[in-house]
């Protein structure tokens, strides 16, 4: 037994178990990839909010929508509150603030 190197299924068995290892981390990082970018789509629209209330005070403006990376973010003022939507990986999303 004076073999030098890995043999064949000592190289598949680390083969498997790094395939076991990475198959096991894609579903939690693919979570979490999508937990991310709902939560900066939120972060957006509270930011465009803050924007439509003041055109609001400033202008007067019942409604207006702001473009930013590729998604539209729509906002209109009514019963004293910004409600602003915009479209979401899972359908369409809404942050509503008191003025």
């Amino acid at each position: 037994m004076d073999e030098k190197g890995q043999s064949w299924p000592e190289a598949m068995l680390s083969l498997v178990i790094i395939l076991v290892i990475f198959s096991s981390l894609l579903p939690m990082a693919t979570k979490l990839t999508s937990s991310v970018l709902i939560k900066k789509n939120a972060m957006i629209a509270a930011e465009t909010s803050f924007q439509a209330a003041i055109h609001f005070r400033a202008n007067g403006q019942l409604s207006g929508s702001r473009t930013h990376e590729g998604r539209d973010y729509h906002w209109t003022v009514s019963g004293g509150e910004i409600c602003v939507t915009y479209e979401e990986v899972r359908g369409l999303g809404s942050k509503c603030v008191n003025l």
